[in-house]
């Protein structure tokens, strides 16, 4: 991950506010995320890499001052590493810049500047957004195919939804999960909400599997099983959206930044 947490931090707190006055109005549980995305350079990822490893152990080894910082990675196509990273709410932002403050001087100056040089050398440009995800319009089966630790690609489907189709949108994916449900289909999805970024309303859908071979046999079998309601509840997507992408990528634990387990007997 690039060197600093957030490329727009000012922007961001800002705008946390609105987009947790917006969670306020609404009873079902929600998580909030900050999309942190790094268009890496072809011809420099072992460059990009080594400085995130590098990156992490400074985090690591100076746990202290950003005790509750953490992310997942994910590597895409074209040299993508998108980085979801929980945060719970806007005082939590302001923890984290300020451990910054901390772990600045701990680290040293100098070398934090040369770990920044180093990494921002590899990076062609950042970019971020705020994402929610109401638990209740994620799918997750009563008995999944696929064990957590089975779970390391990932397939992304990005739902430009068209601008005053918002409710439908939410009304068709409380649709999708019930069908779902009713089915007993064994792979489940996640769905978030874009509340800041470039491009909205924008809504995200992820789907966990083994490999691609994996995501594309299983991904049949599933339109199979929906039938023709779940053909219905596609175009109606489709019918709200302007625009559609899908991305695909893998896990990468070697670079992400996962939660300390607790020492023995604590």
């Amino acid at each position: 991950m690039r060197r600093q947490l957030f490329a727009a931090a000012g922007i961001v707190a800002a705008t946390l506010m609105i987009a947790s006055l917006a969670a306020a109005q609404q009873p079902a549980p929600q998580k909030w995320y900050v999309l942190h995305q790094e268009f890496a350079r072809p011809g420099m990822i072992q460059q990009y890499e080594d400085t995130a490893r590098e990156y992490i152990a400074l985090l690591r080894q100076h746990h202290d001052a950003l005790p509750k910082t953490e992310w997942i990675t994910v590597a895409g196509d074209g040299f993508v590493y998108t980085y979801l990273i929980p945060i719970e709410n806007y005082a939590a932002l302001d923890k984290v810049l300020a451990g910054f403050g901390v772990l600045i001087p701990a680290v040293g100056e100098e070398r934090w500047k040369d770990l920044m040089k180093r990494g921002g050398a590899a990076t062609e440009f950042i970019r971020e957004s705020i994402m929610m995800e109401d638990t209740s319009l994620s799918y997750v089966p009563a008995k999944p195919r696929l064990k957590p630790e089975e779970e390391r690609y990932l397939h992304v489907d990005l739902y430009y939804v068209q601008e005053g189709n918002e409710p439908e949108a939410a009304a068709l994916a409380k649709d999708s999960v019930e069908l779902f449900r009713k089915k007993g289909v064994p792979d489940g999805y996640r769905l978030f909400t874009v509340f800041v970024g470039a491009e909205m309303p924008l809504m995200i859908v992820t789907v966990a599997a083994k490999d691609a071979a994996d995501y594309a046999a299983r991904e049949q079998a599933n339109r199979e099983l929906l039938g023709a309601e779940g053909q219905a509840l596609l175009q109606r997507a489709l019918a709200l959206t302007r625009r559609f992408e899908s991305h695909n990528g893998w896990l990468r634990p070697d670079i992400s930044l996962e939660p300390l387990k607790p020492a023995p007997g604590k």
